[in-house]
């Protein structure tokens, strides 16, 4: 049979061999190439791309993703309108509302277009709220500074670490002179030792007061559009001591006998705080407690904020949830010690509602401020879920709570507050979510044989780490934009803090609370403030190890990238929220990575008072003590790392006649010139000189004698004085008093040789800003761009 076999086996002829390897050599010529290969395989995968997106989209609307970008396009909405230079028409920006409405609801049947008609009636609700809440506030901002007698109601009040108070007045009366446009709020400092005046009480003294300050540079805070929406339109300090005015009769203007309750409890309740635990230990529980923070010291705080625990002094969603997440669990705790309660009533209920009962009253006594306000309402979203039997920590609900946010408040989207707290919200329950699934599949202790208490610790230390890393990150982008730093060890402070703070500080710090009818809240404060001591340690050595990192200002393009990129990876469930990652980590690094720009030649505050003449990491300054509070924020802003002083001219007697004062003024630029310093060389009282790295002369002048003569020899002249000259005939760029009161503080740059100027406010005619063109004299704003 073998022989058979291979028998059967047949040799193939020569002519058949050479046709095979034809026909094999053809073969390969029709097998594409590689190049060909990838390029056909690619062109499949394109092709096939819009029916995978489409499926995708449609499992993001089968999962209800589609309605989370909903109040995405509200807060752009809001965003854009405030940002707008001049304020719209209220009726535009109301047929624009109605308008995008309509349109939704007459193609909302339309696969594509509904949705986009979705976020632009979105966009349009935003800028409506934000048009309604400006109106309505109607604030008054005084328009220059005054000194004058004032007479109003205290609407609240503090006391800092050095024993200063603050008072908010609702200002009634003012005389020596009578302020012809008051504000109806004001917020004065009283620094001399008196007797306090009570919440409610009238108080009265000399004061001097002014507007709310400006951004310190262009794209920086603008403190006038905060204070516009608080309702304070002028800041200040008493001369002397304040004294207990007399109430008028007539008068029934004043604080609500509700607010001025809660106020006198907020009180009374950070002084029994104190009394136990005195220095920052005990301002640190009454800023936990009822939000007091003024009494903090600033190295305190500057060691919290150096490494990443500064967001623990804000009360917010941490807070609410530490608060009313104790509440829930003591309770169903104890009703489940009842049988008859376990078996016919919902115990998980009946602890939601007590929880709520405490999330309400955590928001009375600790002041009710924004951040506060927000997380309140979150949680109350989260309760209702609970009492209907939804899923609680759900993306929709907190769609749902920035939408009533932002209704009731569109202003507050201009804030970190606002966007930190959602950004951490939204991206730890997307992270959690994603975390559950995959926990679902996989056992992460399942490698380790590890006991059961083991496997809880490992589970907990992963999960605060787990949640420090995903809030870290999801707010790291915004803290970039809004303070220019990161803090590089804060995932180490968080994960060694926050358990001290879980199950230390907030429960005795509750039960303290609950205890302090009692007079028996020594022992729960003592627990609650060797927490605390733990924490500002555990602050002060992270501190130590590098502190936070100064990032600078970075540009507009790779922010909006990673932001839209982080929105896409947390609100998208699909395999589309993979698009979102590389967009993310793109902008982060373009924006820690960018240059910061061409930066300016100088800076100019908004008074006139102060400048600064920038070179490479440092600024040299005109003033010898300059204000901490501009030269920090132009230092964070341009990643500036040291100041220097000017250098005082004691040089003989000062010239008298203009062409003395010019050759002084001449031969001063001229040594800059010959020496190569980008500083500042001044005459006290009179004038300082100074040239930037590019050669810029620049003069300050006090004395105006000397303005000529700096007109003359400077390319910019900088005035404090609102003096009616508008320009140097010289050529020469003046700046004045008068021009800055429109322009607010200015960068000025060099572009192609010429030298311009950008201003923080930049003449933009807002509510918050139109107290700059007031015109006392003829009772109007004088309003020209």
């Amino acid at each position: 049979m073998e022989s058979n076999h291979i028998a059967d086996r047949r040799i193939p002829a020569k002519s058949e061999t050479k046709s095979d390897s034809s026909s094999l050599s053809e073969s390969k010529q029709f097998h594409p190439k590689p190049r060909r290969f990838i390029l056909r395989r690619l062109g499949g995968a394109l092709r096939s791309l819009p029916p995978r997106i489409s499926r995708a989209w449609e499992e993001e609307g089968a999962y209800g993703h589609h309605f989370l970008w909903f109040p995405v396009a509200m807060t752009f909405g809001a965003v854009v309108w405030f940002r707008f230079d001049q304020t719209p028409p209220a009726i535009a920006t109301y047929l624009f509302f109605l308008a995008s409405w309509l349109t939704h609801l007459i193609f909302r049947n339309r696969t594509i277009s509904r949705y986009i008609l979705f976020l632009v009636a979105g966009f349009a609700t935003g800028m409506s709220a934000a048009q309604l809440e400006t109106t309505r506030r109607s604030t008054t901002i005084l328009d220059s500074e005054i000194t004058t007698r004032l007479e109003g109601v205290v609407l609240a009040r503090d006391v800092d670490y050095r024993g200063y108070w603050r008072y908010t007045i609702l200002l009634q009366h003012t005389s020596d002179p009578v302020i012809r446009r008051p504000p109806e709020r004001v917020r004065l400092l009283a620094r001399a030792d008196h007797q306090p005046v009570k919440i409610g009480e009238v108080i009265q003294g000399l004061a001097r007061m002014g507007p709310p300050s400006g951004p310190a540079l262009p794209g920086g805070y603008d403190f006038g559009f905060d204070a516009y929406f608080k309702g304070i339109g002028a800041f200040g300090y008493f001369f002397g001591k304040p004294l207990k005015g007399e109430k008028r009769t007539a008068d029934h203007t004043g604080p609500q006998p509700l607010t001025v309750l809660l106020s006198r409890l907020r009180e009374k309740i950070a002084r029994r705080i104190r009394a136990v635990l005195p220095g920052d230990t005990g301002a640190l529980a009454s800023a936990l407690a009822v939000a007091d923070r003024r009494s903090i010291t600033e190295k305190t705080i500057n060691a919290l904020r150096a490494s990443g625990l500064a967001h623990i002094l804000a009360i917010s969603g941490l807070h609410m949830a530490l608060v009313a997440g104790t509440v829930l669990l003591l309770v169903r705790s104890v009703l489940s010690f009842s049988p008859f309660l376990a078996h016919t009533r919902s115990t998980r209920k009946i602890a939601a509602l007590f929880a709520l009962a405490a999330a309400t009253a955590y928001l009375l006594i600790s002041g009710g401020a924004v951040s506060t306000q927000r997380a309140w309402l979150m949680f109350v979203i989260f309760l209702i879920a609970v009492l209907i039997e939804r899923m609680a920590l759900t993306l929709r609900n907190v769609a749902l709570a920035a939408i009533a946010i932002i209704l009731m408040k569109p202003s507050a989207v201009m804030g970190p507050g606002f966007q930190m707290s959602f950004a951490a919200t939204i991206a730890l329950i997307s992270a959690y979510a994603a975390w559950s699934r995959r926990a679902s599949n996989h056992d992460l202790t399942a490698f380790v044989p590890i006991g059961q208490t083991l496997e809880v610790a490992l589970k907990f230390i992963l999960g605060i780490g787990f949640t420090s890393l995903v809030a870290g990150v999801s707010t790291g982008l915004f803290a970039v934009e809004h303070f220019h730093r990161i803090a590089p060890y804060g995932l180490l402070a968080n994960l060694a803090a926050m358990p001290v703070v879980t199950f230390v500080v907030m429960p005795f710090g509750l039960v303290s609370l609950i205890a302090m009818p009692f007079h028996l809240e020594y022992w729960p404060l003592q627990i609650m403030g060797a927490g605390l001591d733990a924490v500002v340690a555990i602050a002060v050595h992270t501190e130590q190890l590098g502190g936070d990192a100064i990032t600078g200002r970075i540009p507009s393009s790779p922010f909006l990238l990673a932001l839209f990129g982080f929105l896409i990876l947390v609100l998208m469930r699909s395999w589309l929220r993979i698009l979102g990652a590389p967009l993310f980590v793109f902008g982060i690094v373009w924006c820690l990575g960018a240059a910061p720009g061409k930066l300016p030649e100088a800076l100019i505050s908004e008074d006139g008072e102060l400048v600064g003449l920038i070179n490479d990491n440092v600024i040299s300054t005109n003033r010898g003590r300059p204000s901490t509070f501009v030269i920090d924020q132009w230092k964070d802003a341009l990643d500036l790392h040291s100041v220097t002083k000017p250098s005082i001219n004691a040089s003989g007697q000062a010239p008298t006649t203009l062409s003395d004062m010019r050759e002084h003024l001449h031969s001063i630029f001229r040594s800059l010139e010959i020496e190569g310093a980008n500083t500042f060389v001044c005459a006290k009282g009179a004038w300082c000189a100074g040239r930037s790295r590019n050669g810029l002369r620049i003069a300050t002048i006090e004395d105006l004698s000397y303005l000529g003569s700096a007109c003359d020899e400077a390319d910019v002249v900088v005035v404090g004085a609102n003096i009616l000259m508008p320009r140097c005939y010289s050529g020469a760029m003046l700046v004045t008093g008068r021009s800055l009161r429109r322009s607010g503080a200015l960068e000025i740059v060099l572009q192609s040789g010429a030298v311009t100027s950008v201003g923080a406010i930049n003449s933009k005619f807002r509510e918050w800003t139109q107290h700059r063109f007031y015109d006392w004299r003829t009772k109007s704003f004088q309003h020209a761009r």
